[in-house]
């Protein structure tokens, strides 16, 4: 029998289109890029929000996904994040058109699943790229495979020429160079090659550089011996080796405190703000690890520089230890070279901040390496008169003053500027770099010690935090969002931190609906939602 085509003639044809999905908040570049793919013969879905992506995607298949960095509510990365979690849409290859091209944020968007990185304004047509992109992912599938193959997949497309540097300037320094786009060396701790890069992707909290060129040589040198300034917490619970590293710490001119367990490490590490704090790891009452996660949920505390040392030459413990929070691990050798290097190094940037301040130099400063309270007490032991520019991926921040005491602070995060002492609470919780710039200004007869507010503001800090961070904990269905905020801190936050803030947004029922939504640890959560409270995103009143 003859088919209904065969009658009439007519030959079925196939639609041949390939479909791209571009989801750009922008209008005016939502249209041009929807303009191109079509002149290129490509089928195109354009959409402004994300609030329905999953289910857009589910039902049109497309072979390529465009986003952007952010939509009115929400972003890129979460709409990413929300994609790989699905199996139905887990192999849709995804490219991010963003500004900031900088190797961080290629890295942090590399993390989240997309496989490749396009310019905006366009350096070059993306329209053409667009065939051999697919192929590729036709071809390899490297859009389902992990964030290492998904690297080294883009250095190879741009032809990627430069070394990666994560936790510069510190014992854990890793690298990755490139050459021609391919993978010439990669070193972290005791690994190299492809299973230092894996490491290297999974600290997802890392300090990261680009450096052209690539040597393999650490951009790390240990700094001249800082003299009597610095201080060292020292917590071990032999006494041998407590007395042993105390000794040499002191002998070469730090000032040492120590402590005989991790409860008593905390109990200083609280009482008085250390550069440097050496850590066993099996120490009694409280262990290494407990005391770095008490640590890092103290506003002062977790701007010490942590050493963990270890009986074991352990590569697993070497690992966990850095994405704890930790700068270095140090197997118990008896050798002083490597402990007083490590501490050089450790507390090098600190002495070169402080050295520059001193002889009245405009200073750059990076927080992440020597912490906005240090800075900030620096600035009044020091003297210093003139104005602190700072920025970070939240905001612009100045604070001014002079001789010691506290003119003013202003704070701009999005739409929102804060004045006074609420600024210098927004300072305390940036991890953004900036200068100090040494000026003429005139000194207030009324104005308050530098000093007494930033002790009162850490003081209020540590006691908003607990407070806030127990009611989260409590009802995390009933936190309130700032949008804008949380479009702002998409952009640096980890994957881990996006989950939970769009677990929140779903309004879980317990800590532990929102755990097991987000499929992360407690500890995990816990330390996200304080992320989130300490930066604003969260709050627990509208």
């Amino acid at each position: 029998m003859a088919s209904d085509d065969s009658r009439t003639g007519e030959i079925p044809t196939l639609d041949l289109q390939r479909r791209v999905f571009v989801a750009i908040a922008e209008d005016a570049l939502r249209r041009d890029l929807v303009g191109r793919f079509e002149r290129c013969g490509y089928a195109v879905r354009a959409e402004a929000t994300i609030d329905q992506l999953h289910e857009q995607v589910l039902a049109w298949r497309p072979e390529l996904l465009v986003l952007g960095e952010t939509y009115p509510r929400g972003s890129g990365r979460q709409a990413m994040l929300k994609l790989r979690s699905s199996g139905a849409t887990f192999s849709v290859p995804v490219v991010a058109a963003l500004e900031d091209v900088s190797v961080p944020n290629i890295l942090r968007w590399l993390r989240v699943g997309v496989v490749e990185v396009w310019r905006l304004p366009w350096s070059r047509d993306p329209a053409p790229r667009v065939k051999t992109l697919l192929d590729e992912c036709t071809e390899t599938l490297v859009q389902t495979a992990g964030p290492r193959t998904r690297l080294l997949a883009f250095a190879r497309r741009s032809g990627l020429e430069g070394t990666v540097v994560i936790y510069p300037d510190t014992p854990f320094e890793a690298r990755a160079s490139f050459v021609a786009g391919e993978l010439r060396d990669a070193r972290f701790g005791p690994l190299e090659g492809v299973p230092a890069v894996d490491q290297m992707l999974e600290l997802d909290d890392a300090p990261v550089r680009w450096v052209d060129g690539t040597s393999t040589e650490p951009l790390a040198r240990a700094l001249p011996r800082p003299g009597g300034r610095t201080t060292v917490l020292g917590v071990e619970d032999e006494a041998s080796v407590r007395e042993l590293v105390s000794r040499r710490l002191a002998t070469a001119g730090y000032q040492v405190t120590s402590a005989a367990d991790g409860v008593e490490g905390l109990q200083k590490a609280l009482a008085k703000s250390f550069d440097l704090i050496v850590v066993d790891l099996g120490l009694p009452r409280l262990d290494g690890w407990g005391l770095l996660r008490q640590l890092r949920e103290d506003v002062v505390a977790r701007e010490s520089a942590v050493l963990v040392l270890s009986a074991h030459d352990d590569e697993v413990d070497t690992l966990k230890a850095a994405r704890a929070g930790a700068r270095a691990y140090l197997k118990k050798s008896g050798r002083a070279k490597e402990l007083l290097s490590a501490a050089a190094l450790l507390s090098g940037p600190r002495v070169a901040t402080w050295s520059s301040l001193e002889a009245c130099r405009e200073t750059k400063v990076e927080l992440r390496a020597v912490g906005p309270v240090w800075l900030l007490r620096a600035l009044a032991e020091l003297d210093c008169a003139g104005r602190l520019e700072l920025e970070d991926a939240l905001g612009r921040y100045e604070v001014t003053v002079a001789k010691g005491q506290f003119l003013e602070a202003v704070a701009q995060t999005g739409s929102l500027r804060v004045t006074g002492p609420v600024a210098v609470e927004a300072i305390v919780s940036s991890r953004g770099e900036g200068r100090f710039v040494f000026a003429e200004v005139k000194v207030s007869p009324a104005a308050p010690w530098l000093y007494d507010v930033v002790d009162v503001v850490c003081d209020g800090l540590r006691k908003d935090h607990a407070r806030l961070l127990a009611r989260a904990l409590q009802d995390p269905g009933r936190l309130y969002f700032n949008e804008e905020l949380a479009q702002l801190f998409a952009r640096l936050a980890t994957p881990g931190e996006l989950k939970v803030l769009e677990g929140v947004r779903q309004a879980p029922t317990s800590f532990d609906a929102l755990a097991a939504g987000v499929a992360l640890e407690a500890d995990d959560v816990t330390s996200a939602l304080a992320e989130l409270l300490r930066r604003g995103v969260l709050s627990v009143e509208p």
